[in-house]
């Protein structure tokens, strides 16, 4: 009955192991090889990673990397096409604004302009009667007073109406005045207001531009440090594969030497004679049985 040979196993990396000893991490499936300088990963999951965990890993973070540029880009066209509408709107306030407030002042110099017209024309009527009246100054000073006396009497009614019209247009210069001082500063109120709604979209626009050249720069780094990864894994498989083909040509050598001496063992027998070749053969069955007895004890590698 062929032997078993178990090497020492256990869950997780050993603590320690002898020099040469292997152990088995069962849970990990990985290989470890006892060295003057401790505990050396040689094989299995543990130390290496699958080609297809890379490659899913590589896939997974390329479908983030996708699914994240479409929702920035998709989020950036909507910020840009609501700022542009926004903008739209605020020009199109201004433009609205900006000639209200042009017709308006148009509209009140012409209001001006007609009043001061005939505000002209009362006084200078009123100036001609003054000056017919003054014109008669060299006259009988008797005569003179008469006739200013005369004039008072009789003229009441244009003076009264004359500074009527003087105080009501007096007042509605006034009112006028502070009407447009009041526009003026409500108009100077929605314009810093628009100014202000301005630089807040100017300010968020290059935020978001900023956030665009981060992500690029993410990305960038990203796809950089993936491919790293993907060369640093691809070159620790050349070097473990390099290992592994080493200990395999190393073990077909010490096997192929092993079977060199099996088989001159097995010539030199057959060339003996039949009772020395009985002979000698049960002395190494005799001699097996001991060291497989000596070896039963120490066959399993055991646990750690």
């Amino acid at each position: 009955m062929p032997q078993i040979i178990k090497v020492k196993r256990g869950s997780g990396s050993p603590v320690s192991l002898q020099v040469g000893e292997v152990a088995f991490d069962t849970t990990n499936k990985s290989f470890f090889i006892g060295t003057a300088e401790g505990v050396l990963p040689i094989g299995g999951e543990h130390v290496f990673a699958k080609k297809t965990f890379v490659n899913d890993a590589v896939a997974a973070e390329a479908s983030l990397r996708s699914s994240a540029d479409s929702t920035l880009t998709s989020n950036l066209n909507s910020e840009i096409s609501r700022a542009t509408a926004a903008e739209g709107v605020i020009a199109a306030n201004l433009a609205t604004e900006i000639s209200d407030r042009a017709a308006a002042i148009s509209s009140e110099a012409s209001a001006r302009s007609s009043a001061d017209s005939v505000l002209d024309g009362k006084i200078t009527t009123e100036k001609n009667r003054v000056d017919a009246i003054l014109s008669a100054a060299d006259a009988d000073k008797d005569s003179f007073a008469e006739i200013v006396s005369l004039i008072n009497s009789v003229d009441t009614t244009n003076d009264s109406a004359f500074a009527g019209y003087v105080t009501s247009n007096n007042a509605a210069l006034a009112s006028e005045t502070s009407a447009r001082q009041s526009a003026d500063t409500a108009l100077g109120g929605r314009i810093d207001t628009v100014e202000s709604a301005a630089t807040a979209l100017t300010t968020r626009v290059s935020a978001a531009e900023q956030d665009i050249i981060d992500n690029a720069t993410a990305i960038s780094t990203e796809a950089s440090n993936r491919a790293s990864a993907i060369t640093s894994e691809a070159s620790a498989r050349s070097a473990a594969d390099t290992t592994l083909q080493g200990n395999i040509d190393s073990e077909a050598s010490t096997r192929a030497t092993a079977d060199t001496s099996l088989s001159n063992r097995i010539t030199a027998l057959e060339g003996a004679s039949a009772d020395s070749r009985l002979d000698d053969l049960e002395s190494d069955v005799a001699d097996h049985e001991t060291r497989i007895s000596a070896l039963e004890t120490t066959i399993d590698g055991g646990t750690y």
